[in-house]
């Protein structure tokens, strides 16, 4: 390799350190609500504060597991293939989604506060 091509290399990763870093402190905004929806109809949106374990039922039977602790949301348990929402990880903020694609599950994190009309209702089945 050339110099020039190390130079180059190094100024990518320091660009998408760069971007990382910002999209983690813009996105990242205090997040109060944890919004759950289902093949993209919002079935759940409950405060982050209120720790608690969601059940979301699929209509073929299936459960996904949603966590709420120490402030953070994270999928418990999945009965997907893959996995791969459980290997997401704790949210913490809304820079990061957890997506499960097998059973078109989005829970996300926003800092609107949680709908007072509903707010007895832990979900609503359609």
């Amino acid at each position: 390799m050339k110099k020039k091509d190390l130079i180059l290399i190094a100024a990518l990763l320091v660009c998408a350190g760069v971007l990382y870093l910002i999209s983690q402190v813009s996105l990242g905004a205090e997040a109060t609500t944890i919004v759950v929806t289902l093949d993209g109809v919002e079935t759940l949106r409950r405060p982050l504060a209120m720790e608690n374990t969601y059940e979301i039922a699929q209509e073929d039977g299936s459960v996904n597991v949603i966590a709420v602790e120490d402030g953070a949301v994270f999928m418990k348990e999945a009965n997907c293939r893959d996995g791969l929402c459980i290997r997401q990880g704790k949210m913490r903020n809304g820079a990061k989604t957890i997506v499960c694609l097998p059973h078109k599950l989005v829970v996300q994190l926003t800092g609107d506060a949680p709908a007072s009309d509903n707010s007895d209702l832990d979900i609503i089945i359609q």
